[in-house]
């Protein structure tokens, strides 16, 4: 049964990765940011499922984390800077 979400899992990443491709062309650059994360996460979980790699222990597991940190930081930093322009745009289109 482990083995079935071993597998499971990088489906799951790989879906969520082709979704947010195709929405992200909506979003702009968070949402590929997103699809290129979900990208990252199914080869990661592939790289255990199918290689029988240890990716989540010693050295490649704190790379993961570091890695999940970063991902994080930057979408964040995104996310605020996109509202922080949309906040101005509608300030200054009220000032009008």
């Amino acid at each position: 049964m482990a083995d079935f979400l071993q597998y499971g899992y990088v489906v799951l990443w790989a879906a969520l990765a082709a979704l947010t491709f195709f929405i992200g062309r909506k979003q702009g650059l968070i949402g590929y940011l997103l699809s290129v994360f979900f990208v990252f996460m199914a080869v990661w979980y592939g790289l255990r499922a199918f290689g029988g790699l240890p990716v989540f222990e010693g050295v490649p597991g704190y790379i993961f984390r570091g890695s999940l940190i970063l991902f994080l930081l930057v979408i964040v930093y995104i996310w605020w800077r996109s509202r922080k322009t949309d906040a101005t745009s509608k300030t200054e289109d009220q000032n009008e």
